[in-house]
């Protein structure tokens, strides 16, 4: 009777040794399913976003080797590419993309300015068409409930996307920008800002509270006015707020 029960202590031993080795058998196959399961759902959210460019810069090399940006206003129609003539500011005011003379010209920014939007200020000019086209429908911001929405253009290059937020809009007299105000200073961006607060007049506003210092960077888009007012220019200013890395291709 005693030798049975040892024999029969020894098969529950045994038995509980063999339970416990199917057990940790288990967890571990079923911890691996659970982690592998788990990497292969996990998605890795970069801190800095990358996406590509979506202008095909290559496309418009192609027509002009002087293409360098590109220009979007949301809720107007103004979607161009920007040139830059070196040595000669104001070639684009009265040729085409294709180099033929005349009217109604290109978007353009004069030599004075880098082309990789690192001035305080960075000017960009483009005729009012009567047709609509160039930058005629900036003037869609005269309009007081237009312009206060909270509106943002955009300035594309190969390597980035720069995102300006408008805060000014301005009726301005013909003297021109850069020589009146030296930008390279932060004084010089401060004396713009100040002066473009101090504006009255029916087609100017300015979004009081915007917090401007001398580093921050503007883009001012600039135009004529309608027949009539030839000794006027009209403006769009903004201030940077986000610059997106495109991926190299």
């Amino acid at each position: 009777m005693l030798e049975k029960w040892k024999n029969l202590e020894q098969k529950k031993k045994i038995m509980a040794i063999v339970a416990a080795a199917v057990l940790i058998v288990v967890v571990v196959a079923v911890g691996i399913a659970v982690t592998g399961k788990s990497k292969s759902n996990v998605k890795h959210v970069s801190s800095k976003k990358t996406e590509t460019c979506p202008i095909d810069f290559d496309e418009w090399k192609q027509q002009n080797e002087e293409v360098y940006a590109y220009i979007e206003v949301p809720d107007t129609d103004i979607s161009y590419p920007v040139l830059q003539r070196e040595g000669d500011a104001e070639y684009y005011a009265n040729h085409q993309i294709d180099g033929t003379e005349g009217l109604p010209g290109v978007i353009y920014t004069e030599p004075i300015n880098s082309q990789d939007f690192s001035d305080n200020n960075t000017i960009l000019y483009g005729h009012n068409m009567k047709n609509g086209t160039m930058f005629h429908t900036l003037h869609k911001f005269e309009d007081e409930k237009f312009f206060k929405k909270d509106r943002e253009f955009y300035v594309y290059t190969p390597e980035h996307r720069f995102t300006y937020k408008v805060f000014a809009a301005a009726c301005i007299d013909d003297e021109h920008l850069m020589v009146k105000y030296n930008f390279s200073t932060k004084e010089g961006n401060m004396n713009f800002i100040t002066d473009l607060q101090k504006i009255e007049n029916s087609y100017s506003h300015y979004k009081e509270g915007t917090e401007i210092t001398g580093d921050t960077k503007l883009c001012t888009l600039f135009t004529c006015m309608p027949a009539g007012m030839e000794n006027n220019r009209y403006i769009v200013v903004g201030y940077l707020t986000d610059t997106l890395d495109y991926e190299k291709k």
